[in-house]
């Protein structure tokens, strides 16, 4: 069962006697009782706080929901197999909508919405399994999905995306949210075009390519988009193994971007993490692997919301102290933001780098992972 959290000081084991701790305690809860007003009452009914995660991506065709709640209600579900959780609601208990309303536009690229409907999604509800063993296994996981379609939500780019939660007990919203597609204007704009990219180093000379040259940093260069506040970097390493082509994602840095930069640059994924990462991912290998000469770069992005969303977990426990955590969600906690893949290019990797004529190659062979050649 989940537990509301509440800041509480206590006294730390110093040498303190008991006696005198228990002088200080009944001095305190004198204090309280005379001085202050205590609007807490411990018999008060349990209240029903919905804990909600959705993120929307344009570019794939469902939208996925986790809502659970934060206390236990007057119910629970204890004896409902296979989600014997306290937190879970019932599948009958909710209705989970997406709903779509046409914006207008105001300070150039932010929409707000108007009374006008465009589309409206009702969430099925199923279960998936979570994390099935280990530390802190977490079972089946109630999910909820509608299928919009990834061409319908291009094409209600103009529109602000709201989420509703109902207690179909009583009709109530419990929950609600909304929030705008990162990275449109409206549905006439296209964003994607041939100079959203570009590779400065270490081969300015040879923009298309990628690698690492001595005493050098790689840096990447791209163009941002409406409402893109937080993104990253990602190169994509290709492999083959035992026939099969697999892939392995080397994250950058994440750039912040709230000053509305029209282009960002990164030199976060330096050679030292790039084959560090190559390393410690197939440092158990016993076969033959084969270098695929080229690789994806990716910029990933999302909107304010989802932003400051992980930024607050990123920065909620510093030096012992508890920070609040960021949430949109009107009637409970979590976040409903926007995300997309900004860009996503394959190119070659270098291959007149130093200090062998195969630059990702010569580094490839001396990891010790078992990589044997070049697959082309």
């Amino acid at each position: 069962m989940s537990k509301n959290k509440s800041q509480i000081s206590v006294w730390a084991d110093t040498g303190v006697s008991p006696y005198k701790k228990q002088i200080l305690l009944v001095s305190l809860v004198t204090l309280l009782l005379t001085s202050c007003k205590v609007d807490f009452s411990p018999n008060a009914p349990w209240r029903d706080v919905p804990d909600v995660y959705c993120v929307i991506d344009p570019e794939e065709d469902t939208v996925w929901a986790r809502v659970q709640r934060c206390f236990l209600g007057e119910d629970n579900l204890y004896n409902y197999a296979p989600l014997a959780d306290s937190n879970y609601y019932a599948p009958d208990d909710i209705s989970v909508y997406l709903l779509a309303w046409k914006g207008r536009r105001e300070n150039g690229v932010q929409l707000i919405p108007t009374d006008q409907l465009v589309a409206r999604w009702q969430f099925t509800y199923t279960e998936r399994v979570g994390k099935p063993d280990g530390n802190f296994p977490s079972g089946m996981q109630p999910l909820y999905y509608c299928v919009p379609g990834a061409r319908q939500l291009e094409v209600d780019t103009g529109c602000v995306f709201q989420l509703v939660v109902i207690k179909n007990a009583t009709g109530d919203t419990i929950a609600s949210s909304t929030t705008n597609l990162v990275g449109f204007l409206d549905k006439t704009i296209r964003l994607r075009d041939t100079n959203e990219i570009v590779l400065l180093s270490p081969n300015s000379a040879r923009a298309n390519e990628f690698g690492f040259r001595v005493g050098c940093r790689g840096v990447i260069k791209w163009n941002t988009v409406p409402r893109g506040r937080l993104y990253q970097p990602v190169v994509t390493f290709f492999y083959r193994k035992n026939g099969d082509t697999l892939s392995l994602d080397i994250p950058g840095t994440p750039l912040i971007n709230e000053r509305d930069a029209q282009w960002l640059t990164s030199s976060s994924i330096t050679s030292t993490r790039f084959f560090s990462a190559i390393k410690n991912h197939l440092k158990d290998n016993t076969d033959s692997l084969f270098f695929v000469n080229n690789v994806d770069i990716s910029i990933l992005v999302c909107n304010e919301d989802l932003k400051a969303y992980i930024s607050s977990h990123q920065n909620n426990v510093t030096s012992g102290q508890e920070y609040s955590t960021y949430t949109n969600i009107d009637g409970g906690v979590g976040i409903f933001g926007s995300r997309r893949t900004h860009i996503r290019v394959n190119v070659p990797c270098d291959s007149i780098g130093t200090p062998a004529p195969q630059f990702i190659d010569y580094e490839l062979l001396n990891l010790g992972v078992g990589f044997y050649g070049n697959f082309n």
